[in-house]
């Protein structure tokens, strides 16, 4: 009985050091499996789109126009280092376009100046603006804009003195020199063309200059009559006087005063409606040497197109003389 007690005994310590021993093992194999870290990896289906790899294109600059040529033999519009050069003829029919030139001395004035240059702007009209020194000096912004918007620069003497009563030297350096000094802080360019105050110029004196002394064809006398209405009449319809607009004409006017502005506000689509296409001097110049006008050193006006048919070079066929 004893022996099969015993016997009993060490077959369950034998089942139960089995069944330990198992649960061990298994243990061990589950700290095993979540002691190493599951990386997850994946492969991509599709390769990326070409949209998604490309460079981006850049946008290419736009070219430039070409500026175009100025032909002239005039030795007062050769082109000069440091200087404006001379509009050119681009657009133009110098044998054929009735043009007219617009002209304004003694600016820039803070408030009228501006207020003209919006006028041409308005109308698509240029012209030549002769500016005094110390005015130029003391409204360079108004310079700079006067030439970055396509109008012409000339110079008036530094303080408006009668330049026949000076020196050579004088006229060189403390009138027109100093004037373009000023012009050139502005604009970073020096003037190609002057205008004598008071019109004050011999024919002698001009040559001695060496550059092109702008004189006029009609004078509205807007620094006499302080009217635009007055200013308007003279311009549009002429007067004895004054002179008469034409083709090939130069309209002397005074920017500086305000009811010359407010005249020209009317002035310039009239002279549109009658058929004028505006220039700029250098660009009446070019015109008058092509219409067969000798040109010294003071220029006033162009042969019209009709004067220039008679010279030999005939307009074409519908064109309004």
């Amino acid at each position: 009985m004893n022996k099969r007690v015993k016997l009993v005994s060490i077959v369950l310590a034998a089942l139960m050091a089995a069944v330990f021993t198992a649960g061990c093992s298994g243990a061990g194999s589950a700290a095993e499996a979540s002691a190493v870290p599951t990386v997850i990896t994946t492969t991509p289906t599709e390769e990326p789109s070409a949209e998604a790899t490309a460079e981006p294109t850049a946008t290419p600059e736009p070219t430039p126009e070409p500026t175009p040529e100025v032909t002239t033999s005039l030795a007062q519009l050769q082109a000069k280092d440091g200087y404006m050069p001379p509009k050119s003829l681009d657009g133009i029919d110098p044998l054929n376009d009735k043009v007219v030139a617009l002209t304004f001395d003694d600016g820039p004035h803070p408030e009228n100046t501006p207020k003209l240059l919006d006028i041409l702007k308005e109308n698509d009209a240029v012209a030549t603006f002769f500016m005094v020194g110390t005015n130029a000096e003391e409204y360079p912004d108004i310079v700079k804009r006067v030439y970055d918007e396509g109008h012409e620069i000339g110079t008036h003497s530094w303080n408006h003195k009668d330049l026949m009563t000076l020196s050579l030297d004088e006229i060189m350096t403390n009138q027109y020199g100093k004037a373009n000094d000023a012009i050139e802080a502005a604009t970073g360019l020096r003037a190609l063309i002057d205008r004598p105050p008071y019109g004050s110029m011999s024919e002698d004196m001009a040559e001695q200059i060496g550059r092109e002394q702008i004189l006029w064809s009609v004078d509205p006398e807007d620094w006499k009559y302080r009217d635009a209405d007055t200013v308007y009449d003279h311009v549009v319809n002429g007067t004895d006087n004054g002179g008469y607009v034409r083709d090939g004409g130069i309209i002397l006017s005074h920017d500086i005063h305000a009811t010359t502005i407010d005249a020209y506000e009317r002035i310039i689509p009239a002279l549109k409606e009658e058929g004028y296409k505006f220039v700029t001097v250098t660009q009446m110049m070019q015109i008058a040497e092509i219409r067969g006008k000798d040109i010294e050193y003071r220029f006033g006006h162009a042969p019209t197109a009709a004067e220039a048919a008679k010279n030999g070079s005939e307009p074409s066929a519908g064109t309004e003389e």
